[in-house]
């Protein structure tokens, strides 16, 4: 079956399933980026991992954007959730989770980044 003949059904477990994976590194990559802005400053590690993140999340935002073309906003949503909360709680437990600051944080800039690279893609298309 090709990619056009999918039924809605059949999409939607497609997509559902590919951004559980792309959670996955996503929380892999954030928990490294975490331990980033420890090293860079230990002092302020919360807000250099915030400015981390939020620069990370541009990126997420790109890549989501570029191959997720049916719904990249709620692909954010399910990617921040899985890769934020669900990986480390049950990889970790309670205790792999990032502090609540950080996390809202993050959780929410996702979803924010992918709408305004989303219409940057649109504008520039049209241009």
């Amino acid at each position: 079956m090709s990619a056009n003949n999918l039924t809605r059904s059949q999409r939607v477990i497609k997509h559902v399933l590919i951004w559980i994976v792309f959670g996955y590194c996503y929380q892999s990559s954030s928990s490294l980026m975490v331990r980033m802005a420890a090293d860079a400053q230990p002092e302020n590690e919360i807000i250099t991992a915030f400015f981390y993140a939020l620069g990370f999340n541009v990126l997420v935002a790109h890549l989501i954007t570029k191959y997720d073309k049916f719904w990249p906003i709620i692909a954010s949503i399910v990617i921040g959730t899985v890769g934020l909360i669900v990986v480390p709680l049950i990889l970790f437990g309670t205790t792999g989770l990032l502090e609540f600051k950080l996390l809202a944080g993050i959780l929410c800039t996702l979803p924010i980044c992918t709408f305004i690279v989303g219409m940057i893609k649109r504008k520039l298309t049209k241009n």
